[in-house]
């Protein structure tokens, strides 16, 4: 295990402690609407989340300093001979992007100690912030407000959950930039990822650049809900706007990242626009909400009503895992002859005990920031779960109304 100053670093001022997935969706928001106006709002989850003051203080002194990280050319080289599928001409995009919070972000926090964040401007200016601010969000709050922690045995027990995983033959990535409890957390646990025994299963990568690269690991990552929300709402269809992702996204990409989210307006809705011609163009599809194990069957039964052996596709499970319900999944896929694997975050990098009382779990943060509007059109998702639906009220009840009318929507 590397020494204890190495898991100590600070959370780095890289442009690339960022998930992968960003990265290339900007690539294709540059490609296809370089100059739509978008907004991100902040939704917390859990109510009984509030700041305080020092918490507040140190938010805004993070997302201040967010306008010092850039690219650095030993950033674009790494994504230039890592990332292939990144193209020169975004490459040079990047290399000279910068972010503006001061214009860009709106944060505020009222007397309850409830946290207020909008974010505001062209969408492949600001696709980026995201993932850093949900991030700091949660360091902040994990720094002055609930404090009942500490990093013991932390290594011990990620090791433990790899093993376990890689034991059951599992293929898994670490997800968990966004719901890390802080840097310090998800750095100890890329670290001992890296260095897990071998087995028959093994870890395939992470989702952070930054940690993929210190450890010499695979950056991994699919798409966002908000690639297919936006397009939804700027071409005016929520029955068609699969579909039009997937063909974007494709054209892009030329079948690099190709696993496909299934749960942006629910998966009935998903499967029909899922024909045989854009699954063959697709390795396999994601699930991210709903029944894990009805979701299989279904997509068992999909491919094999399109002509497509579902033995060569491949599902991706990142829904609120653990090792044990990866482990119970996998087993299921192996009953209907699916592969799979498996992406986990906060299980990995906000699984903590109460230092006061460590028979009792420390809470994490659930936490997400959401596209809300393209230009003048709202953005919507209508999750397999409901109360993952997320956007303007009128206009998730006129998504569901039209889906539903048309027979796609359960």
């Amino acid at each position: 295990m590397l020494v204890t100053m190495e898991l100590a670093e600070p959370a780095p001022q890289s442009i690339l402690d960022q998930d992968l997935y960003k990265f290339c969706m900007q690539q294709t928001v540059l490609e296809h609407y370089p100059d739509v106006i978008v907004e991100y709002g902040f939704i917390n989850r859990d109510p009984s989340m509030r700041f305080n003051q020092a918490a507040f203080t140190q938010l805004q002194k993070d997302i201040a300093h967010m306008e010092h990280t850039t690219a650095t050319n030993k950033d674009i080289e790494y994504l230039k001979h890592t990332c292939p599928y990144l193209s020169a001409e975004y490459l040079q995009f990047l290399a000279s992007y910068r972010f503006n919070p001061t214009v860009d972000i709106a944060c505020s926090m009222d007397e309850m100690g409830a946290l207020e964040l909008k974010i505001m401007g062209k969408w492949t200016q600001v696709i980026l912030y995201e993932i850093p601010l949900l991030s700091m969000i949660s360091s902040a709050y994990f720094s002055h407000v609930d404090t009942d922690w500490n990093y013991t045995g932390q290594l011990e027990k990620i090791t433990a959950k790899g093993s376990q995983l890689v034991d059951a033959s599992c293929e898994f990535a670490e997800f968990g930039t966004r719901r890390r409890r802080d840097f310090k957390t998800q750095n100890m646990v890329v670290c001992a990822l890296s260095q897990l025994h071998c087995g028959p299963g093994q870890c395939i990568g992470t989702s952070n650049v930054y940690l993929a690269r210190k450890y010499n690991m695979k950056p991994v990552g699919t798409v966002g809900h908000e690639w297919t929300m936006a397009i939804a709402a700027l071409e005016g269809t929520y029955e068609n706007g699969n579909s039009l992702a997937l063909r974007k996204w494709h054209a892009t990409f030329k079948g690099s990242l190709g696993i496909a989210l299934t749960d942006t307006f629910g998966t009935t809705a998903f499967f029909a626009n899922f024909d045989r011609q854009l699954a063959s163009l697709y390795a396999g599809v994601r699930h991210d909400s709903g029944d894990p194990f009805q979701f299989i069957e279904r997509v068992h039964a999909h491919y094999t009503k399109i002509g497509i052996s579902p033995a060569t596709k491949t599902i991706v499970f990142s829904d609120g895992l653990d090792p044990e319900k990866a482990i119970r999944v996998k087993k299921y896929c192996a009953k209907y002859a699916v592969n799979c694997s498996f992406g986990i975050g906060t299980n990995f990098t906000n699984d903590f005990l109460c230092a006061s009382d460590p028979t009792k779990q420390s809470k994490a943060a659930n936490i997400v920031i959401k596209l809300l509007k393209c230009g003048d059109k709202y953005c919507v998702k209508l999750s397999d779960v409901t109360s993952k639906h997320t956007g303007d009220a009128c206009e998730v009840e006129r998504a569901q109304t039209s889906l539903t009318r048309l027979g796609l929507l359960d």
